[in-house]
């Protein structure tokens, strides 16, 4: 029992804002500059960077669809399908595999490919949750929950009752059979394979960050055939019809650097306004 606790520590410490506070002097902080937001790239460029891989994955699966009838593929197949159209169309592979911190859990590695500076690596997925809404229960032992600037929540935990909520969401805001959001990264096989930005670990001394975290709204107007692959839902249901494309509250990793095969992926956890 207390091993089974202490491993489950070693785990959760690199995500304990507490525990990273104490240890700052091992962890350095991203600045930012008074005055300026928080963005590495503009928000077009996240927009049309998204759109366009989105699109990607859509027109792959569109050509499996042949006379109305969808060719089944168990969702491994799709996963591997979509890890070769994301090398195809960026030029680099990102997936989950056993963290090079000691005790670190699981973390994000570019497993093919290279990853140049200024671009996006993953997203963060989860339910968003509004500074109103109550997270109580869902933040208990809980080391995924995300805070933006303005207070906004990210629920990332893949289990439990963030998992059942977020299940319980997925579905509810649709057009038709058209769906708004992706709920396949509570799986091991994301159909959008860039939905795993809630296992980058905190950056250490021995592995300085390589990319930092940037928030997006994505538009009213984004696609809704695309919105599928979006790994975020809202906790509240919309009121009517007409906020079914109100602005969705996305985290998108960016790499601060060339990122080379092999590399894992290190975030700064504390961001600091000056």
């Amino acid at each position: 029992m207390i091993k089974s606790v202490v491993n489950k520590w070693k785990q959760y410490k690199y995500r304990f804002v507490p525990w990273i506070a104490l240890n700052l002097k091992d962890r350095s902080v991203r600045a930012v500059p008074k005055g300026t937001d928080d963005a590495i790239i503009s928000n077009k460029a996240v927009n049309n960077f998204l759109k366009a891989f989105f699109i990607n994955l859509h027109d792959k699966e569109k050509s499996h669809v042949k006379d109305e009838h969808t060719v089944f593929r168990d969702g491994h197949t799709v996963f591997k399908e979509n890890l070769d159209i994301m090398m195809k169309e960026l030029g680099f592979v990102t997936e989950r595999g056993c963290s090079l911190l000691e005790g670190g859990g699981q973390g994000v590695f570019v497993t093919r490919g290279t990853v140049p500076a200024g671009t996006i690596v993953s997203m963060y997925p989860g339910a968003v949750y509004e500074q109103y809404e109550p997270i109580f229960f869902q933040s208990l032992g809980n080391p995924f929950i995300f805070r933006c600037i303005d207070g906004v929540l990210i629920d990332g935990n893949d289990k439990n009752l963030s998992k059942f909520i977020y299940k319980s969401c997925h579905g509810r805001d649709r057009m038709g059979p058209i769906l708004s959001c992706d709920s396949t990264w509570l799986t091991e096989y994301p159909h959008n394979p860039l939905a795993v930005g809630q296992y980058v670990n905190n950056q250490s001394t021995k592995f300085p960050a390589n990319v930092a975290y940037q928030e997006f709204d994505i538009p009213s107007d984004f696609p809704f055939r695309l919105r599928k692959y979006i790994p975020n839902v809202h906790f509240s249901a919309s009121i009517d019809s007409t906020t079914l494309n109100r602005l969705m509250r996305v985290v998108v990793l960016v790499s601060t650097r060339d990122i080379q095969c092999g590399e894992e992926l290190f975030s700064t956890y504390f961001t600091v306004v000056q």
